[in-house]
Order: structure tokens, then C-alpha cells, then sequence
């Protein structure tokens, strides 16, 4: 299965589950690959990054960066799921995590090309925080999002979560689903609400915490629900502190490493309301590392599943004959 196109080529029974039902790679914070020397302090910035960067910006720089691959890399190795924090400066939005990215449309353009040329690929993007936008900036980009994506976004009108299979999204040319999260004014009919999709922030900054919280959390989703399942620690300013010659990028190997147990001991697909809830999206730091392990892991699951519905199939058979 190429991972660049691992949607089309699931198998068919995979297909025709919905997205919410399948395992799908993520990536956390998915457009600060474009912080650079020339990045500025954006609206998210707490006090503490401030009084840093003010002495340290390579320093902040290597802290804020949790992606080092274009969306067009990350898409090729599988990602899926685009994690985005979107600030306003001088009514232009722009992607931040600390720092000021790109342009918010910058990286969507490559990702509409990917989207024309993969005709049967899907593509969630959370907008989940928005910094310095006015209920005006608020209604701006909706209308900029809408107009730059049209017929490819999968809305609510357009049925349930439950609804919406990769077979389906084919037939109806849907690629698209925005979940556009803590927004002060009611959505349109082309965005899905926070609700809809569930992801818990862990904010733990050890593994050991980490794994406990998503074992918990998970147990909160609903079957209508997409989930997201945040494998990434929170470091703290004393984290940091005692890891000044460290970067993010060496602290998610050694999350990556401790928690695959973990994952390859998930399994996707649906699930009734007493039963016990089952994965839907992984969100990580820097997905690139080892050529894009991390997806694989998470793809795996897929294969899982597929072989579990076989097994139930086949047993159903030899039950009737």
C-alpha cells in the first residue's frame, strides 16, 4: 500500500466505513515546519516564551517547531489530519504556535493540488485556536475557506460523520472536513463543530502520565464521534529547563518510542454505546522521523481491522453452512 495514496487503497469493506471508523495519522501543530530566523512573536505567546525569545529566539525557535516536513511531505507519508492555530495581524491571518508561521492560504493551495490529484483521499483540518480575530475576521475567513475549497468540503448538510465514507465522499467529490472549534458566532452549514470531533489535550509531560490520560479520555467517546487520540507530552518551563541543549524534535523519538506498545495494541472501527470506544486519529510531533514510522505504526491498525471484519465474515459463513 503506497501511503501516499493508502485512502484508495484500502480495501473495500474499509471504504465503506466511515472516516470517524478508520485509524488515521495526524500531525500536531501541523504548519510550524514554516517558523523560521524571521518569525515573530504571535498573539499566543505567554509571558514566559516572550522573555525568551527576547534573549533566546533560537532558542524559542527550536521549542515552537514541532513539524520539519511541508504539508506535501506530510501528506505523502499519510497525514491525514492538519492540526492548525490561526492568529490576525493586520487582517491577515497567519498560522502561530508562539511564533508566527506562513499565510494561512499559503500551504492550503499546495494542499488543494494534492486533493485535485488524489481524487480519493480525505483531509480533515481542525482549526483549533484562533489569537486577535474580531467576530468581522471570524466571518472573513469563513467566506475565504469556503470559496477556496467549494465543492470539496463534506458538510453538515451533506449527512452525519457516520455518513461519511471514503466511497461516498468519491461519489458526492467531497475531500474535505473542517472542524472550525471555539468560534463565537454560528457556523455555516460547511464547518463542523468542536463537539463533533473530541481531542483532548493531555498537557502531561511525562509518557508514563501520557498514556494514562489517553487510556481515560478515550473511554469518553461517543460512536457518532471522530476522536483524536494527542500522543505528544506538554513540556514545561522546568522541562525545558533541564533540557536547554534538547529540541522538541529529540523529545517526541523518545515519546514515539515509549508509547508504540500502546498503539499497536489499538483497534479502530465502530462500536455500539456500551461497548468500549475504539481509536480514530493519532496526532504526533514531527511525523517524518524514521521516513515516517509513526504512520506507518497508525496505518497498521487499518490492516487490523481489515482482518478482523474478515474473520467475522468468514466465521459467519461457516456458522450458516
Amino acid at each position: 500500500m503506497s501511503k501516499e495514496h493508502w485512502m484508495r487503497d484500502l480495501p473495500m469493506a474499509l471504504r465503506d466505513l466511515s472516516i470517524i471508523n478508520l485509524a488515521i495519522p495526524g500531525s500536531h501543530n501541523s504548519m510550524t515546519y514554516g517558523i523560521s530566523s524571521k518569525s515573530r512573536l504571535a498573539p499566543d505567546a505567554d509571558s514566559t516564551v516572550r522573555r525568551w525569545h527576547r534573549f533566546f529566539p533560537c532558542f524559542v525557535r527550536r521549542w515552537s517547531r514541532t513539524q520539519s516536513s511541508g504539508v506535501v511531505d506530510q501528506l505523502q507519508l499519510g497525514v491525514r489530519y492538519f492540526d492548525l492555530r490561526i492568529a490576525q495581524k493586520d487582517d491577515k491571518f497567519y498560522y502561530c504556535h508562539g511564533l508566527f508561521c506562513m499565510e494561512v492560504f499559503e500551504p492550503l493551495l499546495e494542499l488543494r493540488h494534492f486533493l485535485d490529484s488524489h481524487p480519493e483521499e480525505v483531509v480533515i483540518l481542525d482549526l483549533q485556536h484562533f489569537y486577535a480575530l474580531t467576530v468581522a475576521h471570524h466571518q472573513q475567513l469563513h467566506k475565504d475557506l469556503i470559496t477556496f475549497f467549494g465543492h470539496r468540503l463534506y458538510s453538515t448538510a451533506d449527512g452525519s460523520l457516520k455518513d461519511c465514507t471514503l466511497n461516498r465522499c468519491l461519489e458526492m467529490s467531497r475531500q474535505l472536513v473542517i472542524i472550525y472549534r471555539r468560534c463565537p458566532i454560528p457556523l455555516p452549514l460547511r464547518f463542523w463543530p468542536s463537539y463533533a470531533w473530541p481531542t483532548p489535550w493531555p498537557n502531561k509531560s511525562s509518557v508514563k502520565q501520557l498514556q494514562s490520560f489517553l487510556e481515560d479520555s478515550l473511554l469518553s467517546r461517543q460512536p457518532q464521534q471522530g476522536y483524536v487520540s494527542q500522543c505528544l507530552i506538554t513540556p514545561t518551563g522546568r522541562y525545558i529547563a533541564f533540557r536547554v541543549f534538547f529540541t522538541l524534535k529529540s523529545t517526541a523519538k523518545r515519546v514515539d518510542k515509549k508509547l508504540h506498545p500502546w498503539i499497536a495494541d489499538q483497534m479502530p472501527g465502530p462500536f455500539e454505546p456500551k461497548e468500549e470506544p475504539k481509536v480514530n486519529v493519532f496526532l504526533a510531533d514531527f511525523v517524518n522521523l524514521k521516513d515516517g514510522q509513526w504512520c506507518d505504526w497508525v496505518l497498521h491498525l487499518n490492516t487490523k481491522l481489515h482482518e478482523r471484519i474478515t474473520d467475522e465474515s468468514q466465521q459467519e459463513q461457516d456458522s450458516e453452512s
